[in-house]
């Protein structure tokens, strides 16, 4: 039935979209997107989900665009938008360093060094709560990028999270909501730079002239960003209470699961030898990020300036060369090396083939003006200035959760949100705090979208690194994500309409996560022991 369905709607889909033109925007983009977020739902193959809606967005283009495709826009699967994700400069970059870290680590792992460091970090970790608390606390140590923070904290935690019978749905979860939630409003990171340049673009798009440079405004935005910043007190609660609900429930029940993973503690050397290669990963990368900025204007500045994906191949570079080389002195063959690196690339294949896959559905949305679509509703729409912060926040939540990728939500939506805020400028309604809360409810609504899409390409990153099935990650994580972004609805709702002080506005957060976690948790783990 399902396949009868498929080929009846591409073979209507001439009939649909013949003689409409792309110089107007159009709902039809909505379509792929919620066909793969289903799908992925409903069916657990997230491949063959994101090919279907990445097939179903090129037929619906090329009939939108009759004279660009041979085959009904199948070929531009291939030959366009498969392609372009991989040719992609920014895209390509991401993938070797995904690479390069998937070869360490498990060169590392092989040679003993993991071990080593999994046996020092033991000593610290005596509990359930002590891991995920390393885990936690982790994630702030590698705030200045998501992309990196994913990554190494995911693969360093697999094994002693594992020890202590903590689901990989578990551990994916906290180290997903410990790295876009931080490198979003950190003020320093490899985000900086972008929100920073969109909030310029669109003060210039509404010919404001702003006291406060565009990094000040974002500075000023940041204590409004409720979603990020209480996910974080959020995982905080919910480790120190050792409860859990939802999904994440029902995988935290069955902790045998996690002993299928291999774990190979047959060799061992000192832990020094994977905290070196850490360490250097994490320098050269923030290093190259502030070599390749505008060094003039200060270490901030050239962060915010710099180049992130050439500090992510540097570092992951370095990371690399170290470990082979520290492998080889420690009397492991070259030959033996270069076998341990292949089967790193090999582990990491099935999860970068969905990241190619969400590319590309993120490429065809991109075609199909999905999210100009939406915006432009937003601009239209006679809204009260008061509640635009809480449209903004659930409009960007959609159009993140449809298209999978954070930052296209944000260039799209922080130059409208600042042109509709000024246009209010002259009247009496005009509040700056209404006009920063607008911005971060963009940032805020972008990550709540991203953490809760199955095709969302850090969301794959965090099920790639912790080693957990994605749509297993992707159930378990969603109900957390809810409550974090219902929460912020609601503070959203009482900062627009009661003017509450945001520290009051916080404790209120706060208590509510804490009476949720304690009224929806089950029996909470052994916090004392293994």
């Amino acid at each position: 039935m399902k396949r009868l369905f498929f080929f009846g709607f591409f073979l209507v889909s001439p009939q649909l979209f013949a003689g409409t033109e792309m110089n107007h925007l159009t709902w039809y983009g909505i379509i792929p997107a919620l066909l793969a977020i289903f799908l992925a739902i409903s069916t657990k193959q997230v491949v063959l989900s994101l090919l279907t809606g990445l097939i179903s967005g090129s037929v619906i283009q090329s009939f939108l665009h009759e004279s660009q495709s041979y085959f009904f826009g199948i070929d531009k699967v291939f030959d366009f938008y498969l392609l372009n994700s991989i040719a992609n400069r920014e895209h390509a970059s991401i993938l070797l360093f995904s690479f390069l870290i998937a070869g360490s680590i498990h060169i590392m792992t092989k040679m003993g060094a993991f071990n080593g460091l999994i046996q020092w970090l033991s000593k610290f970790a005596k509990s359930k709560r002590s891991a995920l608390l390393i885990t936690y606390f982790m994630g702030f140590f590698v705030f200045f990028d998501d992309y990196a923070n994913t990554l190494v904290v995911g693969n360093t935690m697999q094994k002693i999270t594992d020890r202590f019978k903590i689901s990989r749905e578990k551990l994916a979860f906290v180290v997903d909501a410990t790295a876009a939630p931080i490198a979003s409003i950190a003020f320093v990171s490899t985000w900086i730079g972008y929100e920073i340049q969109l909030i310029k673009d669109g003060l210039d798009s509404a010919n404001y002239d702003s006291l406060d440079s565009a990094y000040g405004i974002f500075l000023n935005s940041v204590p409004y960003s409720f979603y990020p910043i209480l996910m974080l007190i959020f995982v905080f609660i919910l480790i120190l209470t050792g409860k859990d609900f939802g999904s994440m429930k029902k995988f935290e029940a069955m902790p045998d699961q996690v002993l299928t993973s291999k774990v190979e503690i047959q060799k061992s050397i000192a832990a020094v030898w994977a905290i070196v290669p850490i360490i250097l990963l994490l320098f050269v990368t923030l290093f190259g990020i502030y070599i390749t900025g505008e060094t003039k204007g200060g270490v901030i500045n050239a962060i915010q300036t710099g180049n992130c994906y050439k500090g992510l191949l540097w570092g992951s570079g370095s990371c690399f060369f170290t470990v082979f080389f520290i492998s080889v002195c420690t009397k492991n063959k070259v030959s033996e090396n270069l076998n341990w690196m292949f089967e790193g690339f090999k582990s990491i294949l099935p999860a970068l083939t969905i990241l190619i896959l969400a590319w590309g559905l993120n490429g065809v949305l991109e075609d199909l003006k999905l999210g100009d679509y939406i915006g432009h509703i937003m601009s239209q729409s006679n809204v009260s200035f008061y509640i635009i912060p809480l449209i903004t926040f659930i409009l960007s939540s959609l159009v993140a959760f449809s298209t999978g990728s954070s930052f296209s939500t944000m260039g799209i939506l922080i130059p409208i949100v600042i042109s509709v805020c000024l246009s209010f400028k002259t009247t009496e309604y005009f509040e700056y705090s209404i006009f920063y809360a607008s911005i971060a409810s963009v940032l805020s609504g972008s990550v709540l979208g991203d953490h809760c899409s199955p095709i969302s390409d850090t969301t794959v990153l965090s099920s790639m690194a912790t080693g957990c099935n994605h749509i297993n990650h992707v159930n378990s994580q969603l109900i957390y994500c809810l409550v974090a972004g219902g929460i912020s609805v609601l503070l959203i709702f009482l900062h627009s309409i009661l003017d509450l002080n945001l520290i009051v506005l916080y404790i209120i957060g706060g208590v509510l996560i804490w009476l949720i976690i304690k009224v929806l948790g089950g029996k909470k783990f052994n916090t004392t022991g293994k």
